[in-house]
């Protein structure tokens, strides 16, 4: 849902023996990469442990032995996806820059670019509890790791605001981007990203005193 390293899914490694934990793991990993490729074809409402037993080879006996629901299916996909994951931070040289390349990561996630879309997860997120717990600690998990590197980034070049939360406005953002393509049947283009960049993020991120060219003012005391 932010910038990441990898693909989408776990790894579909097609049918293995479950003699051993790591061929397991991997049989695994191939049931939950097919849960996810029918969410992304045709949303989690339609999805069917049928449907995954029968694309993934794999008998209902074994799904239902691993998973009780199909939410809690896609929660553990969800959640192997995170674990599998390096968590990127865009690093352009200016504060405006990683924001906007930043949102528009988080706009191809809403459409799905990887596969998933966020936007059709957002009824089944609110209905299912672990859904819900999975794609909540996929965002915060992201957002406080690529805040943190902007952050950290800004500072360096004396772009930041004293106290000011990139992670917090990283999630924001994302909230924002996603009500407007709720409300709207779309997510928001480049020329909207920006406006939200520059019109509410940078208003609260930046140095002011970087952009009058003043020096900081003296320590109290």
């Amino acid at each position: 849902m932010l910038p990441t390293s990898s693909s989408s899914a776990p790894s579909a490694e097609g049918p293995a023996s479950t003699g051993s934990p790591k061929r397991g793991r991997a049989r695994e990993n191939a049931i939950l990469a097919v849960a996810l490729e029918l969410v992304a074809e045709a949303g989690f409402e339609a999805l069917t442990v049928d449907a995954v037993a029968a694309r993934a080879r794999a008998s209902k006996a074994t799904i239902y032995g691993k998973w009780k629901t199909k939410d809690e299916m896609v929660a553990e996909a969800l959640r192997r996806q995170s674990e599998g994951r390096a968590v990127l931070a865009p690093d352009t040289g200016s504060l405006r820059e990683d924001l906007l390349a930043t949102a528009g990561e988080m706009a191809a996630a809403l459409r799905g670019k990887n596969g998933v879309s966020l936007v059709s997860l957002v009824e089944a997120v609110r209905d299912h509890r672990d859904l819900r717990d999975a794609a909540r600690s996929q965002v915060e998990r992201a957002s406080l790791k690529v805040g943190a590197a902007i952050a950290e980034q800004a500072g360096r070049r004396g772009e930041l605001r004293q106290g000011a939360d990139v992670p917090a406005c990283l999630q924001l953002t994302l909230g924002q981007l996603l009500f407007d393509a709720l409300f709207t049947g779309q997510v928001p283009g480049r020329d909207e990203q920006e406006r939200l960049v520059d019109r509410i993020l940078l208003p609260l991120l930046e140095n002011p005193q970087r952009e009058t060219g003043s020096s900081p003012p003296s320590p109290a005391g």
